[in-house]
């Protein structure tokens, strides 16, 4: 049995709640033992949810990473903008992270990531959520299957209504 990893939400907005859900579901696996958010509304709600206490309650990414490493990884669901000035600092503190899409907004973003995941070792896992839709699954079956042919050239695009920027 694998152990269980320790993680500590960064940004507790909808997705990585979301994708906190998991340690609810699957405890065994995984424990959220904190949170870093400006809002202190959104950090005692996260508090609450996955039942740690208010000493493991940051304002930023930045108080969290000023404290020596104390989970195994952070979920990282900041602003697109934020991305990667909150990771760096946690990735040289030695976390681990899964990182809310895009990573970065412009290359030389990237390329400071890249060079701190590489210079630390820490591993950044990117969220491709749609790649396990049904839809996306179904696809890649029968492209595997050989059912559609040569791929020449694939594009998608996810068409997402208004609100989604509103709730986002």
């Amino acid at each position: 049995m694998a152990k269980q990893i320790t993680a500590i939400i960064v940004g507790a907005g909808h997705r990585a709640l979301l994708y906190s859900t998991y340690a609810l579901e699957n405890p065994q696996a995984l424990k959220i033992v904190g949170v870093a958010d400006p809002d202190p509304i959104r950090r005692r709600k996260t508090a609450e949810m996955h039942g740690f206490g208010e000493d493991m309650c940051f304002e930023s990414a930045e108080t969290l990473a000023e404290r020596p490493r104390l989970a195994d990884a952070v979920i990282n669901g900041t602003m697109d903008t934020q991305h990667v000035k909150t990771a760096v600092p946690l990735l040289r503190r030695g976390y681990d992270m899964l990182l809310e899409k895009p990573f970065a907004v412009n290359e030389d973003e990237m390329w400071e990531l890249q060079r701190v995941a590489g210079e630390t070792g820490c591993r950044v896992m990117i969220c491709h959520v749609l790649r396990y839709a049904p839809f996306y699954v179904a696809v890649k079956e029968r492209l595997l299957a050989g059912e559609i042919g040569d791929i020449i050239n694939i594009q998608a695009t996810e068409h997402v209504s208004y609100h989604h920027l509103a709730v986002s």
